[in-house]
């Protein structure tokens, strides 16, 4: 049965047999391949090969395989005679860059041009920032598609200066320069959001050293932080703490695990003129640091924290599922009367509500009054496919304590 061609060989897909769980829950709309969907699981390939879905003879979808996280792959179309080609892809990009154009202008040059499965495609972001275009392969079967994906991605392109890319599916993998698009390549680029400058790493660098998600949350910490003695802990990637400063902070103490987060932090302070001598960067273990905090009586008027999913540490480890509430319970022992406390995650493992829930048991513990100012939602330049999972797994909460 000819369903759809293979690229410009011209070769007909190869066609895989699914389950009829399988079949239902696609042809439902739901995006991601698991292995158990496949009847003979030898089918799987990790090379971004294209195929084509069969429940019983019947089309299903095409889809293209490779592992990423738990999934084997991602469906492409559910249209029996849709070629999957150059155009297709074009298609998928010229769509979602144009839903941007509505943010170019505003105080930051700086947004996700393309959010993966978000925007019909899993397995591949991409990022302008000022110009600069970071493409992010978040598997190897998109990365082994990169000679045609790569060209489509630059014709939808309004204007560039340079493209990278880095291979999120390898580890230590760094971004790089792509030959033949881009003519200058930075090691930094300064950006500027919100009046606060970002400098950001791309030759060489394993990270680019800010997370767009979180904008709207450092507009808040920004707006709020004046004359205030600010605590940021897990701030890699945050912006947080430029953020605090640069909105008017007395002082702050800042706390992350990786050392590379505060050598990045140091650059920020740079380019925004900041005096070092009001800011104390750690570079230590989290529950380390709140044991030392609560032993000296440390007390902070704002707060930020950003949790992982899990996290190692020397005096327990860190599971958000499990010791959520246990673990801020600890944080808001520091917070004064009337302090602001944001607390942000972009965790899959745990829903807005469950989020919600063990961030007003802590309160509780901690018998704080309270009222929540703002939930934050993933900004507009991150959409995300409800087919396949029901929230972002961005959430963030802005809490005012009350005396």
């Amino acid at each position: 049965m000819e369903v759809t061609v293979f690229l410009e060989k011209g070769e007909i897909m190869r066609e895989i047999e699914i389950t009829g769980s399988a079949a239902s829950k696609f042809e439902g709309g739901y995006p991601q391949i698991s292995l158990k969907d496949l009847v003979n699981e030898d089918d799987f390939t990790n090379n971004g090969e294209f195929v084509a879905l069969m429940k019983g003879g019947h089309f299903v979808a095409s889809a293209y395989l490779a592992k990423e996280g738990n999934g084997i792959g991602w469906i492409l179309s559910r249209k029996e005679n849709q070629t999957i080609n150059d155009n297709f892809f074009s298609h998928l990009f010229s769509a979602a860059f144009n839903k941007r154009k509505a943010l170019q202008g505003l105080s930051s040059s700086t947004y996700r041009l393309f959010n993966g499965q978000g925007d019909g495609l899993g397995g591949i972001t991409v990022d302008n920032y000022d110009g600069e275009i970071v493409i992010s392969w978040e598997n190897e079967g998109t990365y082994n598609h990169r000679r045609m994906l790569v060209p489509v991605i630059v014709d939808n392109l309004d204007s560039y200066n340079n493209v990278y890319d880095v291979k999120h599916f390898e580890k230590g993998s760094t971004i790089r320069p792509i030959n033949g698009i881009a003519p200058n390549p930075q090691e930094f680029k300064t950006i500027v959001e919100d009046g606060t400058v970002y400098p950001i790493h791309l030759d060489g660098a394993t990270k680019t050293g800010l997370d767009l998600i979180y904008r709207d949350v450092r507009k808040q910490v920004k707006k709020n932080a004046q004359y205030k003695l600010v605590l940021n802990l897990l701030f890699d990637q945050t912006g947080f703490v430029s953020a605090a400063i640069t909105g008017g902070s007395t002082e702050t103490e800042d706390v992350d695990q990786s050392k590379r987060a505060k050598s990045d932090l140091v650059g920020e302070f740079v380019a925004n003129n900041i005096a070092t001598d009001s800011q104390t960067v750690r570079s230590m273990d989290l529950r380390g640091f709140l044991d030392y905090a609560n032993k000296h009586n440390l007390r902070f008027d704002l707060i930020t924290i950003n949790l992982p999913t899990f996290m190692r540490s020397k005096k327990g480890n860190f599971n958000i599922r499990k010791d959520l509430t246990s673990l801020l319970t600890q944080v808001f022992t520091l917070a004064n009367k009337e302090a602001d406390v944001f607390v942000a995650t972009q965790s899959n493992s745990i829903n807005l509500r469950d989020f919600r829930s063990g961030v007003q048991k802590a309160l509780m513990n901690s018998k704080h009054k309270y009222s929540e100012k703002e939930g934050f939602k993933a900004p507009a330049d991150f959409p995300f496919d409800r087919e396949y999972t029901k929230q972002s797994p961005f959430k963030a909460l802005w809490l005012k304590l009350q005396k």
